[in-house]
C-alpha cells in the first residue's frame, strides 16, 4: 500500500487504536522523566545536605582543636580548604540576607527549579544567598565560643544543570513521539494491508466468484490429513481461516441445493417426455381443450428442466474450448435477429458495436443476450426503446476488457431485489403472472461468470444491465 493512501490510514480504526497506544506509551513515557527529575532534584539537595554537614563537623573540629584561634582566624584558615564552599561569618551576611529578601530575589527563586530547595531544607537554619552574583545555600553554624558563623556552598551551577536537563527531556519526548508516530503508521500500514486484502477477497466472492478464498499470510500444510496448527497462525489468519472454512461450507451447500434441483430436472427429462408423447397421442386421437392445456402445461416444465440442465452444464464446462469471438460480428446477429421482434411492438431498438475480440462461446454468449433483451421487450412498453452498446472498459484489476450495457425504458426493478433476481426460481411479485420460472437471469450469471466477466444492475429511466468481459483471445 502506498504512503500516497496516507488520508485514509489516518481516518482508519487501525491507526486510532495506534495513536491511543502512542498516548498512553508517551504519557508513560513522560511521568517517568518527571518522576527521574523529581528524583535527581531530591538527590541534589541531600547531597548538598550532607555536604554541608561534613563541612559543619569539619569547621566544629577545628575550632575545638585550636580553641586559641578567633573567629576570623578560624574562617580564613579554614576557608583556604575549600574550593566550592565559604564560611563566613553572621554579622557578614546580612546585606546578603537583604539582597536574598528583595524582590527581584525573591522572583528569581521562584523561577530556580532545582536551585530552588525544598522547604523543609530551607526550614532547618539554612537560607539562599546571592554572592557577587553567584547564588549559595548558606547553614548558620555555633561556634564552641558561641559566635555564629555561616557555611555556604555555591549551587549556581543548577540553574544551568536545570537547562541542559529540560532540554534533554523535552528532546527525548520529541523523539520518543516521533518514533511512536512512526512505528504506529507502519504498524498500521501492515494492519490495513491484511485488512483490505481480506476485503477484496470478499468483494470478489460477493461479486459471484465462490470458489475465491482469502490468502494467508503465513502457509498451511496442504495435506488433506494435517490439522492447521492456529496457534501458530497470527490473528488475521485465524481470522481468514475461519471465513474460508465457513466459505467452505456455505459453498457445500449451495452445490447440494443445486445438486438436488439439477439431479431432479435430470430424472424428470425422460419421464415428462413420455408423458408428453402420450398425450399427445391421446390428444390426436380424440382432441381436448383439458389435453391441449395439459400439453402446455407439461411444455412449460420441459423448459424449466431444460434451462436448469443448461445452468448446470454452464457450471460444470471449462474454458478450454474457448475460440476469438469478434463483438461486432455478435451484435450484430443480435440486431437481426431482435429488430423485427422489437419493431413489431413498437420499440426502437438500437445497437452499437465495437471491435474487439472475446475469448469465449459464441453460443453461450448469444444466450446471454437473448435472455436480457427478451427481458427487455417483455418490460418495455409501446413507443419505448431499448438499447445495446459496447464499449472498451477497463476492470477492477487494470485489465482490459468490453462493457455490455442494455438499457430499457420500462419501470425497472427495485434495488434491494438487484441480487435476488440472480438467484434460481426467483421472480418478482408482478413477473410471477407471466410464463417465466426465475431461471433467465440465472443463466446470464452463469454464463458471464464462466466467461470471467461481472453482471450489474441499476436503473437509470429504467433497468440498465453492465456485463463486463475480459478481452482477449
Amino acid at each position: 500500500m502506498s504512503w500516497l493512501r496516507t488520508p485514509k490510514i489516518l481516518t482508519s480504526s487501525s491507526f486510532r487504536f495506534a495513536m491511543l497506544t502512542v498516548g498512553v506509551i508517551w504519557l508513560s513515557t513522560a511521568l517517568v522523566l518527571v518522576a527521574v527529575y523529581m528524583q535527581l532534584d531530591r538527590a541534589i539537595w541531600r547531597s548538598i545536605d550532607a555536604s554541608l554537614d561534613l563541612q559543619t563537623t569539619e569547621l566544629l573540629q577545628q575550632a575545638k582543636q585550636t580553641p586559641s584561634l578567633s573567629t576570623e582566624e578560624l574562617l580564613a584558615a579554614y576557608n583556604a580548604q575549600l574550593n566550592s564552599s565559604q564560611a563566613i561569618a553572621s554579622s557578614g551576611a546580612d546585606s546578603m540576607q537583604q539582597m536574598h529578601n528583595s524582590p527581584a530575589m525573591h522572583a528569581m527563586h521562584q523561577a530556580m527549579g532545582l536551585a530552588q530547595p525544598p522547604a523543609r531544607f530551607l526550614a532547618e537554619h539554612h537560607r539562599m544567598l546571592a554572592v557577587n552574583g553567584a547564588l549559595q545555600v548558606a547553614r548558620s553554624v555555633e561556634l564552641p565560643n558561641g559566635e555564629a558563623v555561616e557555611l555556604s556552598q555555591n549551587v549556581a551551577y543548577l540553574t544551568d544543570l536545570q537547562t541542559s536537563l529540560w532540554q534533554s527531556l523535552l528532546f527525548g519526548l520529541a523523539i520518543t513521539l516521533g518514533i511512536a508516530l512512526l512505528g504506529s503508521l507502519v504498524l498500521t500500514q501492515r494492519s490495513l494491508r491484511r485488512i483490505h486484502q481480506i476485503n477484496r477477497s470478499c468483494q470478489a466472492i460477493m461479486a459471484g466468484d465462490l470458489a475465491h478464498r482469502i490468502p494467508y499470510q503465513k502457509a498451511l500444510d496442504a495435506r488433506a490429513d494435517a490439522k492447521p496448527q492456529l496457534g501458530a497462525l497470527d490473528d488475521y489468519d485465524q481470522m481468514a481461516w475461519h471465513i474460508n472454512q465457513m466459505l467452505d461450507a456455505i459453498h457445500d451447500a449451495m452445490a447440494k441445493v443445486r445438486q438436488v434441483s439439477d439431479n431432479i430436472a435430470h430424472d424428470l427429462k425422460s419421464p415428462l417426455a413420455r408423458i408428453r408423447v402420450k398425450l399427445e397421442s391421446a390428444y390426436e386421437q380424440q382432441p381436448s381443450i383439458e389435453v391441449e392445456d395439459s400439453l402446455q402445461e407439461l411444455d412449460r416444465v420441459l423448459a424449466m428442466t431444460k434451462s436448469l440442465l443448461g445452468i448446470a452444464r454452464i457450471e460444470s464446462k471449462t474454458r478450454a474450448g474457448f475460440a476469438p469471438v469478434s463483438v461486432r460480428e455478435l451484435l450484430q446477429d443480435v440486431q437481426e435477429m431482435y429488430g423485427p421482434v422489437f419493431d413489431e411492438q413498437g420499440i426502437e431498438f438500437s445497437v452499437e458495436p465495437n471491435d474487439q475480440t472475446l475469448a469465449g462461446d459464441k453460443h453461450l454468449l448469444m444466450q446471454a443476450l437473448t435472455n436480457l433483451l427478451d427481458n427487455a421487450h417483455n418490460h418495455t412498453p409501446t413507443h419505448g426503446s431499448v438499447s445495446l452498446l459496447a464499449t472498451a472498459e477497463r476492470g477492477v484489476d487494470g485489465s482490459a476488457g468490453v462493457q455490455w450495457q442494455i438499457q430499457d425504458s420500462g419501470p425497472g426493478i427495485d434495488k434491494a431485489e438487484f441480487t435476488k433476481v440472480f438467484e434460481r426460481f426467483y421472480r418478482q411479485d408482478e413477473a410471477r403472472q407471466s410464463g417465466g420460472f426465475g431461471l433467465g437471469l440465472s443463466l446470464v450469471q452463469s454464463i458471464i461468470q464462466l466467461h470471467g466477466g461481472t453482471v450489474e444492475l441499476s436503473n437509470n429511466a429504467g433497468l440498465r444491465v453492465d456485463i463486463w468481459l475480459p478481452a482477449g483471445v
